[in-house]
């Protein structure tokens, strides 16, 4: 095989790609398990190297899910997908390294997203509860016991590098927990139009911002990722709207993040960011200009 074309391999659990040149190598991986089926990644792709194969229900619940595919003759390894995956479902590896191109190039924002805890403040009688509700597991709390009551909380940890920032925590203990997820926006579910039974939203959802509660669809919006995995899954489309309006990032001027944010929020709050920035650019621009009062 020519050297520096890429291969694929795709299974049940992963899709991989790899591409091997002389200077460089590349591994993009994507985690089947954790996928949601989205479509963020596919709304940035500047190749259109993705594409998302629909999920199957079976009596109103979700048997087979969404599946995202590669086309390996269009990827160039750039890592916006890696950016924008709200699940930690794709990583990216140059050389060995977990490396981000469009950051290394300064083409593409970080997005905000943080977890902050102090486990002094988190209450005995909440150590189980804020394990229990993390969707993720990446939550640890040592605590001391007399029989199955907690009597103290002795240390929490968090994986950040799994965690999605779904504020589960937080409402559990928000004294303890303080979580900021990157996107803005609405979800509304109306369930007069959800076919009689139908849980295939819940079943995808990866926050738990849908759920079945005695029957009934339950929506939680505190806890939405904005994602639009439910949106996806959905068999009746005017049931469930989500529409991201603000995205939390880095400063960045590049025309790749403008070409992303007209596909990751609605048109109307795009217009504003870009025009926010045009503005900006322009009050720097007379910053400079002979003549101009300069601001004290």
């Amino acid at each position: 095989m020519k050297r520096g074309t890429t291969i694929k391999l795709s299974d049940e659990a992963t899709l991989q790609l790899e591409r091997k040149m002389i200077t460089r190598h590349h591994l993009l991986r994507l985690d089947r398990q954790k996928c949601v089926g989205c479509d963020l990644c596919m709304a940035v792709c500047p190749k259109e190297a993705i594409t998302l194969q629909p999920g199957v229900l079976e009596a109103g619940k979700l048997f087979q899910r969404p599946s995202v595919d590669i086309d390996p003759q269009k990827c160039n390894f750039c890592g916006e997908c890696v950016v924008v995956c709200p699940v930690n479902a794709l990583s990216l590896l140059v050389d060995g390294q977990a490396r981000i191109p469009v950051w290394e190039y300064e083409v593409f924002p970080t997005l905000i997203k943080e977890i902050r805890w102090d486990g002094a403040k988190l209450p005995a009688e909440l150590a189980d509860r804020v394990v229990e509700v993390c969707p993720t597991d990446v939550i640890t709390v040592d605590v001391k016991r007399n029989g199955q009551k907690v009597t103290a909380v002795e240390g929490v940890q968090v994986d950040t590098s799994n965690c999605i920032y779904c504020k589960q925590c937080e409402v559990v203990s928000p004294e303890t927990f303080q979580v900021t997820h990157p996107f803005e926006g609405i979800i509304r579910l109306e369930r007069s139009l959800c076919p009689l039974g139908c849980q295939a939203c819940a079943d995808i959802c990866p926050t738990h911002a849908l759920f079945m509660s005695s029957g009934n669809l339950v929506l939680d919006d505190r806890f939405c990722l904005y994602c639009g995995a439910c949106t996806q899954v959905c068999p009746v489309p005017e049931a469930l709207l989500v529409r991201r309006h603000r995205v939390r990032h880095t400063p960045i001027k590049s025309g790749a993040w403008i070409a992303a944010v007209e596909k990751l929020i609605s048109l109307e709050m795009a217009s504003q960011e870009l025009e926010l920035k045009s503005q900006a650019k322009r009050r720097d621009a007379l910053k400079f200009m002979p003549g101009v009062p300069r601001a004290k």
